[in-house]
């Protein structure tokens, strides 16, 4: 599914088309641009109602926006390789599998 810019500021009705602009043009929304406008699939709704929470909800201003989205995008990137690996692990023998998890339970568990 897919929504214009309008459709998204009559979804997110406390959103105005200025914030929205400015949410745009410093990279923290990045919808599918068109000759029409612009255009936001799913993750840009999420994204939007994300960046709604955290700009009217907590009042976080720019910078404080700018490091918290960073953060959030850093783990997203790390549940998204950490997914890839996992998936890479289980198509492995039985005993590279086994060796693997002998490996991280060695780094999860101190030593006495």
């Amino acid at each position: 599914m897919m929504l214009s810019e309008m459709e998204v500021l009559a979804r997110f009705t406390r959103l105005d088309a200025q914030v929205l602009e400015h949410w745009i043009a410093a990279g923290w929304l990045k919808p599918h641009r068109r000759d029409d406008g612009f255009f936001f699939d799913d993750a840009d709704l999420a994204r939007t109602h994300l960046l709604c929470d955290l700009c009217y909800d907590m009042e976080l201003k720019d910078e404080e926006l700018t490091m918290v989205l960073s953060l959030i995008d850093q783990l997203h990137s790390t549940r998204t390789l950490l997914r890839a690996m996992t998936k890479a692990v289980h198509s492995q023998p039985e005993h590279i599998r086994e060796a693997i998890l002998v490996k991280v339970r060695l780094h999860l568990i101190p030593p006495e």
